[in-house]
């Protein structure tokens, strides 16, 4: 790329890449980790033509949640299933993979590439929480409701 002038880099992370999740800290990890890559990056490769884009997808149609077992009984054991209970009816309402993956196709083939892209309304808004947030209080203002087997 850097000898033709000219490309583009595509990653798919997720929202969890801009907002941390209570119960997925290891994958919010990933994520933020991921995007701080590609956020590096992008300066670096830009002078040489290449743009960097992430797409940062909401809850997708998928599985993703069926391989997640309650922690053993003890001290998080309500708030886990709390918000195992939260997320698993996010997933109902999930976007489809299709409609997720015009996202990506279009952040690969724009004539006005920008760097973060969300596939949906629900990603901007969620996404949204954490990227105007500069104390971090929205976002643990939200997050901690998921938690409470009432909300």
């Amino acid at each position: 790329m850097r000898e033709r002038g000219r490309g583009r880099i595509v990653t798919v992370t997720s929202v969890g890449g801009a907002v941390g999740q209570p119960f997925a800290d290891a994958y919010c990890a990933a994520k933020f980790a991921v995007e701080g890559l590609m956020q590096s990056l992008a300066p670096v490769v830009a002078p040489f033509g290449v743009d960097v884009s992430i797409v940062e997808p909401a809850a997708v149609a998928s599985s993703f949640t069926d391989s997640v077992h309650l922690a053993a009984p003890g001290p998080y054991a309500d708030l886990q299933r709390a918000y195992l209970d939260r997320t698993s009816s996010a997933f109902t309402t999930a976007q489809s993979a299709e409609d997720a993956a015009r996202t990506v196709v279009e952040a690969a083939t724009t004539s006005a590439p920008r760097f973060r892209w969300q596939t949906s309304e629900a990603a901007v808004r969620f996404a949204g929480l954490s990227l105007a947030d500069l104390d971090g209080s929205r976002v643990l203002g939200v997050t901690q409701t998921w938690l409470r087997s009432d909300a």
